[in-house]
């Protein structure tokens, strides 16, 4: 594919002050391979490190990693720690990234993002306790910009690896439950000396981004000495709930982005929320970004492929999942410029 061609697929999403990082992330991204990323670790010696989400949308080349990298590759040396729950649920573990120290704002402390997982949970596996892939990318990326990042593990402490192949309306852990865990994790972080919580970001995927909704929902009740969400990032949630419930309104600014093919959580559902909440709060921030022909998990750097072990009333129980490299360096400018921006 062309330069030009992958510039062009974009142009109906990007906006046009951000069109020269495309093209310039185009341009590398030109002639390379994309291959799925090796473990990705914060303690080896940079050249020995993969290349992982870019340090700047101008800069998104994802080098495939070489074996000798991939064998160095260990565990991300994230802390763990304990988050106390809500009444009634249980006491979560999360992984707690600091920025290095070139990063960290000089003054005013470090703004933060409270990371929720999608519904494959947040370890590659329970027994194992390594962080999936994608979750350690992201931290990378987060901390290149100046985030701590704080990371709940909603299913480990409730005996769940993931929820997938649940139904969507039958699935042990809810919204209920994982709004609690963000909020709990919400309160942790008032405790953390050297956070800013006056720039408080709440972020998540598929499920994770639905528990995002559910816990920026201005109908419900927000309990006392919980910090304030400043802004918010949904990637590709399910957004039926929401559209039916009829008083959804927005407590903070919202970003949605999502895949215009996504088979497992329409983006057409995501568009009938943003009308529907305009409606109800004309000076509501939420803005929508769907990416023309991706798919569900395209900010992520597997291959396109179908998975048969999720529970989906959709297309017969399967759905289409992968990344796709466009959308991959459109969405990652598009959340640098929401979060570097004085209002979103």
């Amino acid at each position: 594919m062309t330069t030009d061609n992958l510039t062009r697929r974009a142009t109906r999403h990007f906006p046009p002050h951000l069109m020269p990082r495309l093209r310039a992330a185009a341009r590398a991204l030109t002639g390379l391979a994309i291959a799925t990323l090796a473990v990705a670790t914060f303690s080896l010696p940079a050249a020995a490190v993969p290349a992982m989400l870019p340090s700047s949308p101008a800069s998104a080349v994802l080098t495939p990693p070489s074996p000798a990298s991939a064998a160095l590759a260990q565990p991300v040396p994230a802390q763990r720690v304990t988050v106390p729950g809500e009444a009634g649920m249980p006491t979560l573990t999360a992984y707690w990234f600091l920025p290095r120290e070139s990063s960290t704002p000089r003054s005013g402390g470090m703004p933060v993002v409270v990371a929720l997982h999608g519904c494959n949970g947040l370890d590659e596996t329970r027994r194992t306790g390594v962080l999936q892939t994608r979750y350690r990318e992201y931290a990378q990326w987060l901390g290149d910009r100046g985030y701590a990042v704080l990371m709940p593990d909603s299913y480990g402490p409730r005996g769940k690896e993931n929820s997938c192949n649940e139904a969507p309306d039958a699935r042990g852990v809810d919204d209920k439950a994982r709004r609690a865990d963000a909020l709990a994790a919400l309160r942790w972080l008032a405790d953390k000396p050297g956070i800013d919580m006056r720039r408080v970001v709440l972020l998540g995927w598929s499920n994770g981004a639905q528990a995002v909704l559910a816990t920026i929902d201005a109908s419900r009740p927000w309990p006392a000495a919980t910090p304030n969400v400043e802004r918010a990032v949904a990637f590709y949630p399910g957004c039926r709930r929401a559209v039916q419930q009829h008083n959804f309104r927005l407590r903070s600014p919202l970003l949605v982005m999502i895949g215009g093919a996504d088979d497992w959580t329409p983006a057409t559902r995501c568009a009938m929320l943003q009308s529907a909440v305009q409606a109800r709060q004309p000076n509501a921030r939420f803005r929508l970004e769907i990416y023309p022909g991706a798919y569900h998990g395209f900010d992520g750097t597997s291959e396109l492929h179908v998975r048969r072990d999720v529970a989906s009333t959709r297309r017969g129980g399967h759905v289409t999942v992968g990344g796709d490299a466009v959308a991959r360096v459109a969405a990652l400018a598009q959340l640098d410029s929401w979060l570097a921006s004085t209002e979103p």
